[in-house]
C-alpha cells in the first residue's frame, strides 16, 4: 500500500488524527479548486472537521496511486452528499461523485505537500457542465 492508500483509508474512517499521522508537522495542503492552502496540522484538522460536518458521508475511492521516496500521486473518486454549508459555499443537498486528482511530495517518509484537484461544478451538482 502507498502512503496515499493508507492516508485515505483513515480519511474514509473520518479519523482526523489517523490522517495527520501521515503528514509532517510543517505540512502544506492546498485545495487547488477552491484556492485554499492549509499550513500545519491544526489548519488541516479544522478543514477536515468542517468537511465531515458538511459532507457527513464523505469518502474517497482511490483508483490509482504512484509513489516514490519523494513524490506521490493518485486519481480517486470523491463521493458524498453536500448536506450543510461549507464556509461561504451553500449546501445543495445533492449527492456527488467527482474525479479527484492528488499530487504530493514526501519528505522523510511523511507527506509534506499535498495538492488536490477536482471539478467544482460537479460538486455543486451542475448538470450543465
Amino acid at each position: 500500500m502507498t502512503i496515499l492508500d493508507k492516508l485515505y483509508d483513515r480519511w474514509n474512517d473520518h479519523d482526523i488524527e489517523g490522517v495527520l499521522a501521515y503528514f509532517r508537522d510543517d505540512l502544506v495542503y492546498t485545495d487547488k479548486t477552491i484556492n485554499t492552502t492549509f499550513r500545519g496540522r491544526d489548519e488541516l484538522a479544522q478543514f477536515m472537521a468542517g468537511s465531515f460536518v458538511s459532507i457527513p458521508d464523505l469518502r474517497f475511492e482511490l483508483l490509482h496511486t504512484i509513489e516514490t521516496d519523494t513524490d506521490c500521486a493518485g486519481e480517486a473518486l470523491m463521493i458524498g452528499t453536500f448536506e450543510k454549508d461549507l464556509g461561504p459555499i451553500k449546501a445543495t443537498g445533492k449527492a456527488f461523485t467527482i474525479k479527484y486528482g492528488i499530487v504530493g511530495r514526501i519528505v522523510d517518509g511523511k507527506v509534506f505537500e499535498l495538492n488536490d484537484y477536482w471539478n467544482f461544478a460537479e460538486f455543486l451538482g451542475d448538470d450543465q457542465q
